[in-house]
């Protein structure tokens, strides 16, 4: 007897067997399978730990150090940025005093007057900028040099001797700066005795007027207070100790800020900077022991940098605190990680345990050699063995119905089943119950194919499609029996239906179809066009159905996705169409301008035309085909360089594989628009050469009175429009202000160099209306054109050499 019949024969009370279960319970709880899941769940909280302690370690540490740099250079660029600004502010003043006709040389000369209005002046550029501490004027080459400040008018001897006295420079080395200056420079920070009675630390700034300009006839001076950058200093330095400093291209120090530390400190970091070559920005520096942080960032405005050193262990105390906390974490981490391994060890096995006591009841199949000893690998076998016997029978079950009946649903479709013993022969053979009076044929196609092929893997796709069958099969049976067949290409389904009496009508056909597209587009996320072929009592008629619901359900190219067609509905007229011939026309002129939106707006005016008129499915085919060639010879015309991927583009257009019309105009209008970006690219690429042709066409006629907007845009073969709006765009300048500059130009220097009438210099530059000229002229230069030469004569007659600069006539800009 074997055990398992000793087993049913004793039954369960048996002494022998209840110590055996005893035993193997015993053994669960010491088996190998037990310490498997302990190990495992202790080698997963180690190995976790040990990667996330790695990519934590490695990356936030360095993160949050990373961090505390770009604070330090955050707050650096920060001041950086507010001198920066200073220093253009300073520029820009620069420019507009050069430019302000009350503080040209010949206005401060008249007398007294001109004196007074010249410090009310730059007494007024003062009070905008709280930055500057004074603001001083010298024009070179004067007969009396004298400095106009917003504090007064002084000589140079008292100004350098008497109110600013700097200890380092003189009144010599002042005009000897002044006199070969050619760009703005600064000067350090350094002592000066003011009014003879207090000293202050001051930074001199000095620009040459005019700015960037090839002579120089004076030069504007910004006195700044050390306060003032101090000021702007002290956010640098809020949190840590440390120096900042400012140098110029050659190292030497502008300005320097300290916090906590001595002179000697910053003496030594400051020679390790300067004799650090090349560009950096993070530097390590030390002194005394101690380490240090070197952040440099340069200037916009010129070869300055700016400078700050910081303790390194002043800054990176958080790094370290984090550090530590960390390490304990990881460690408290760890030891609740090990005892909720146990936990979930004994957890997990104890099922197991009931598991192998409820198999071992049974006939205990022979298992591998090497899994006598592991409960899991005798289950495993176990279950296997039962699995695969159940598989492989309903596989084979499954394979065989369905193959047979969409090999039945085939032939009937297709017209293969002629005399009514073959009709009888397969209703039997495919287990086909055809036994109600009504037939419909019904034809689903997948919208939007194409991304539900994309978007689903093959099993899934197959999943999807079988429950589109099931889903329909399901529904159908409110009103009789319904079979599906999925299509050869895969892109949809041909369903059967078998309708009991008192349904064969069409509106029920159509009820049920609306059903089943709401159902796939609420559960299955993915919409169907559904074509019914129509109703027959008869099955030799089932064939003529399915050539039905396959032309209906073409209608989708016209009426869209996600519709219910049934066959002879909406179809449209087939002879009361004609070509959107003005469309078309309107779509070879916007590619041929490279205009994409008109491009666009003629695509889609060109396809609404199709819909509007309700065209039927082959009048809309025969339009489409037009709007394709079109645009195909349209492409030719222009030599468009047609690339591969625009050749394969082209080549799908004219395969009739476009589910519906939007998707076909879609595809017509992004060709369109990426060849419209390719004319207008190679349009532009002329602007520049048009932009010269215009201002050589301008020097050469600008006298002549007659030159006009239009005489210049039909020169050039272009609208006046487009001539004016072409010319600004590449210059910032509207056409005719740029011919009026020219024409002032050109009067200004007949002015100063000849003593001919008003009347002639006016012709000479191509004005004609006097008034018209001598308003443009006083509202360019501040004066009108007679005083404007009076000034320049006296001007000219009162310097010692002759004039170096001359406005001369021609290109403006």
């Amino acid at each position: 007897m074997t055990h398992h019949k000793h087993r049913e024969a004793c039954g369960r009370g048996c002494p022998k067997h209840s110590r055996r279960t005893t035993g193997e319970a015993v053994d669960v709880v010491k088996g190998p399978r037990f310490y498997t899941y302990l190990f495992s769940y202790i080698l997963l909280v180690v190995l976790l730990l040990a990667i996330i302690s790695g990519v934590v370690y490695a990356k936030f540490f360095h993160t949050l150090q990373a961090e505390v740099e770009s604070s330090t250079i955050a707050k650096l660029n920060q001041f950086k940025d507010t001198v920066d600004l200073r220093m253009q502010e300073m520029n820009r003043m620069a420019v507009q005093i050069g430019g302000n006709p009350l503080l040209k040389r010949y206005a401060v000369a008249e007398g007294s007057y001109g004196s007074l209005q010249a410090i009310g002046e730059l007494k007024q550029y003062l009070s905008t900028n709280a930055f500057l501490y004074d603001l001083v004027l010298y024009f070179k080459d004067s007969a009396h040099a004298k400095l106009y400040a917003a504090s007064g008018t002084y000589g140079t001897d008292l100004f350098f001797q008497d109110i600013y006295g700097y200890q380092n420079w003189s009144r010599e080395e002042f005009e000897r700066t002044a006199g070969r200056l050619t760009a703005p420079v600064m000067r350090p920070m350094e002592p000066m005795l003011y009014n003879r009675i207090q000293t202050e630390q001051m930074a001199t700034y000095l620009v040459p007027l005019p700015a960037n300009g090839e002579t120089a006839y004076g030069v504007v001076m910004f006195l700044i207070k050390e306060n003032a950058l101090k000021s702007l200093a002290s956010h640098v330095l809020t949190d840590y100790n440390g120096l900042l400093f400012i140098l110029d291209g050659q190292g030497n120090v502008i300005f320097q800020a300290a916090k906590g530390e001595s002179q000697a400190a910053s003496r030594h970091l400051l020679d390790t900077i300067q004799n650090r070559p090349g560009d950096w920005t993070l530097a390590d520096a030390e002194y005394d022991k101690r380490r240090f942080t070197v952040v440099k960032v340069p200037s916009q405005n010129g070869n300055w940098s700016y400078v700050t050193v910081l303790p390194t262990a002043q800054f990176m105390s958080k790094v370290d605190e984090a550090r530590n906390l960390y390490a304990y974490a990881v460690g408290a981490v760890f030891v609740i990680g090990v005892l909720m391994a146990f936990l979930l060890s004994l957890k997990h096995y104890r099922p197991l345990e009931k598991l192998v006591q409820l198999v071992s009841e049974g006939e205990k199949p022979e298992a591998p050699k090497k899994g006598r000893k592991d409960e899991l690998a005798y289950l495993s076998f176990a279950v296997g063995q039962m699995a695969k016997e159940k598989e492989g029978l309903a596989n084979r079950l499954r394979s065989q119905a369905h193959a047979i009946r969409d090999q039945a649903l085939l032939r009937l479709v297709q017209g293969k089943v002629k005399t009514p013993e073959e009709w009888e022969e397969l209703k039997l053979y495919a287990d086909l119950r055809l036994n109600k009076p009504h037939f419909a044929v019904l034809l689903l196609l997948i919208d939007d194919y194409k991304q539900f092929h994309s978007s689903n893997s093959d099993r899934m796709q197959e999943v999807l499609k079988y429950s589109l069958i099931k889903v329909f099969e399901e529904l159908s049976s409110e009103a009789g029996t319904g079979f599906g067949m999925e299509l050869l290409d895969g892109r949809g389904t041909v369903f059967l239906l078998n309708l009991n009496e008192g349904f064969g009508e069409l509106e029920v056909v159509k009820e049920l179809a609306m059903k089943a597209k709401e159902v796939y587009k609420q559960y299955f996320r993915f919409s169907v066009t559904v074509g019914i072929g129509g109703i027959c009592q008869e099955y030799a008629d089932i064939p003529a159905l399915y050539v039905n619901a396959t032309h209906a359900a073409r209608q989708r190219f016209v009426k869209g996705n996600g519709c219910v067609i049934a066959y002879g509905e909406g179809t449209g007229r087939y002879g009361e169409w004609s070509l959107p011939v003005e469309g078309i026309d309107r779509l070879d002129k916007a590619i041929k301008q490279g205009d994409s939106r008109e491009a666009e707006a003629a695509v889609a005016d060109t396809f609404r035309h199709i819909v509007d008129r309700n065209v039927s499915l082959e009048a809309a085919e025969c339009i489409c085909f037009d709007i394709v060639n079109s645009l195909t010879r349209t492409l030719t015309e222009l030599d468009v360089e047609i690339d591969e991927s625009l050749g394969e583009t082209l080549e799908r257009l004219f395969v009739p594989r476009f589910e519906t019309i939007e998707e076909l105009e879609q595809m017509v209008t992004d060709i369109c628009s990426n060849v419209c970006r390719y004319i207008a690219g190679q349009k532009e690429s002329k602007n520049l050469v048009m932009l010269d042709r215009m201002k050589d066409y301008i020097a050469e006629h600008y006298a002549d009175q007659t030159l006009n907007l239009d005489r210049i845009a039909g020169h050039f073969g272009l609208s006046s429009s487009y001539a004016t709006r072409f010319f600004k765009d590449q210059t910032g300048t509207p056409l005719m202000k740029y011919i009026d500059e020219i024409r002032l130009s050109r009067t200004k220097q007949l002015l100063r160099t000849t003593d001919l009438p008003l009347k002639e210099v006016m012709a000479a530059a191509g004005y004609v209306d006097s008034t018209n000229y001598i308003r443009k002229f006083k509202k360019a230069e501040g004066v009108t054109p007679i005083q404007y030469r009076t000034i320049v004569r006296a001007e000219e007659e009162g310097r010692s050499r002759p004039r170096v600069r001359r406005d001369e006539p021609g290109r403006v800009g």
